[in-house]
């Protein structure tokens, strides 16, 4: 029966684990002076070889022919934990087995001395899925281990795990293996397996595995069922990705606002049967790579990526400003996760890349920056051809009528002094509406308005606050003024002019006594 690649390459030494050697060396040091714990966590993202250096340190602290912290590999008890028979090892997975019930079995068996072996060794695979009660459970067993046994949890969300577990186990973090580890990885099963595969395609395994070699020799499994030589092509043909030619031609026609060319190129890859989620994943790689080349200045070492195509990439940055690579990705970014929730992802795909070349399109900041820095692009070409501006020649035109927007009632500053108005002071009657809309928009902001009513005076909103620290907030924050100004413009159509807001405060009336007293001595009534 044919074994997978990822199973049958899979590591039996720690020496063999590639990209980990942070945590090997450690390891193997540990076991070689008889200095290990009872309690591991290992963390990190998935295929990146957890559960791998698991089986490697269960082999290591039981071999009996144990060196230099490696097990033999050839012993009774190194062939039985690779093959899974020995019953001293237990390999549990915590997402299936996560109930209290599966931790009391657990903790009753750990009490019995090994079988076979010198430890009883449990790997916890996905430890953070374990219930709360299953967890308190496993706590109650890793504060006094019995010292035959050694626990060894493997998780992917670290921060799922409590605290308490947490402080009774050696933590080590596991890295994402780079591309060029995973290629060199990949080309030396090829080499075993008489694969022939090119460079250019061992690397984009590389890349396209993000960090994991299981995902990496899975897709090696996919692309050698091709049968014939692994290129960047059979990788991106076989993974379901457009490919790197497609990623340029996507970019070039983005650059040049060519609508019609991006939906036609959609439609060809569509009909080619690639996942438009996938091509969106790429494409937002493929800018980041732009934006990589166009603010770091040693950028092939942080790309890693062949010559040929990185003189392409550094020719499309100049393309775009920076401001237009930052709103394209946002774009793209946002796009993807409205993808995973939409009937039909081609749409959602087609939408962005019209609002990528149409910005006018998108009110977003980073937008109107990137419209802004190419405004100004063409005014410094223009001068530099020798064209100035030359509106004195302008014939005069008659004004257009506008309806919309309404007049304009704004002042530029809110006002230090509190404005004090009587009590007659119409209410601003969309002021809860406003309200409302800034709690959306600025938290901090709405907490100094919760609560507050507004009246409508002399072409100006003013506020009236309960907060006592309103009117200093809002003397000292000049985004706050703009905030209420353009809620208040998109309630009302009008923009207003802001400020505070006191009712006018009442003189006390005269004490009648102190008046009695004050008669009384002008009368001389009472002196002695």
């Amino acid at each position: 029966m044919y074994q997978a690649l990822y199973r049958k390459y899979r590591p039996r030494f720690f020496r063999d684990v590639a990209g980990q050697e942070h945590i090997t060396s450690v390891l193997s040091k540990e076991v070689s002076e008889k200095t290990f714990g009872h309690a591991y966590l290992f963390t990190g993202s998935r295929g990146i070889g957890k559960t791998t250096c698991a089986k490697i340190l269960a082999k290591a602290v039981n071999c009996p022919f144990e060196k230099d912290g490696e097990p033999c590999g050839e012993c009774e008890i190194c062939r039985g934990i690779d093959e899974g028979s020995l019953l001293d090892i237990t390999e549990m997975d915590a997402a299936s087995n996560r109930n209290i019930d599966d931790i009391r079995d657990l903790r009753s068996e750990a009490n019995f001395t090994p079988a076979v072996a010198k430890y009883r060794v449990y790997i916890i695979d996905e430890a953070h899925m374990l219930t709360k009660e299953a967890a308190n459970a496993l706590l109650k067993i890793m504060e006094e281990p019995p010292e035959h046994v050694i626990f060894i949890l493997a998780t992917t969300e670290v921060n799922r795990l409590p605290a308490t577990i947490l402080s009774r186990c050696m933590r080590f973090d596991y890295r994402r293996m780079s591309p060029d580890v995973i290629a060199e990885r990949v080309k030396f099963v090829c080499k075993m397996e008489h694969i022939e595969i090119e460079d250019d395609g061992a690397l984009l395994i590389g890349k396209l595995a993000d960090g994991g070699m299981r995902d990496a020799l899975s897709l090696l499994d996919i692309c050698r069922s091709s049968g014939e030589v692994i290129t960047a092509d059979t990788v991106s043909r076989c993974a379901g990705l457009a490919g790197r030619e497609y990623l340029f031609e996507l970019t070039d026609e983005i650059s040049q606002r060519d609508i019609s060319a991006v939906l036609k190129t959609v439609d060809k890859l569509y009909e080619g049967s690639a996942d438009v989620s996938r091509i969106c994943d790429e494409l937002i790689s493929h800018f980041r790579n732009l934006m990589i080349v166009s603010c770091a200045k040693e950028a092939s070492e942080i790309l890693k990526i062949m010559p040929n195509e990185m003189l392409r990439i550094e020719k499309q940055t100049k393309a775009f400003s920076q401001a237009e690579i930052f709103r394209i990705v946002s774009v793209l970014q946002d796009t993807l996760v409205k993808m995973s929730k939409s009937a039909s992802k081609r749409l959602e795909f087609e939408l962005a890349l019209v609002k990528l070349c149409s910005p006018e399109l998108t009110q977003s900041q980073e937008a109107l920056i990137a419209r802004i820095e190419k405004l100004e692009k063409e005014i410094v070409l223009l001068k530099a051809r020798g064209v100035a501006p030359a509106v004195q020649n302008l014939p005069a035109k008659e004004p257009v009528p506008v309806a919309e927007p309404a007049p304009v009632y704004e002042k530029a500053v809110f006002e230090p002094e509190v404005l004090v108005q009587n009590d007659s002071e119409p209410e601003f009657e969309n002021w809860e509406d406003v309200v409302e809309l800034i709690k959306g928009k600025n938290r901090m902001l709405y907490s100094f308005l919760e609560g507050s009513k507004a009246y409508l005076v002399g072409g100006r909103v003013l506020i009236d606050s309960p907060n006592s620290f309103f009117i200093d907030y809002m003397q000292k924050t000049a985004d706050a003024k703009e905030v209420i100004k353009n809620a208040i413009t998109e309630i009302c159509g009008i923009r207003y002019g802001i400020g505070p807001y006191k009712k006018t405060e009442k003189k006390p009336e005269d004490d009648p006594l102190a008046a009695l007293a004050k008669r009384a001595a002008e009368m001389g009534i009472g002196e002695l």
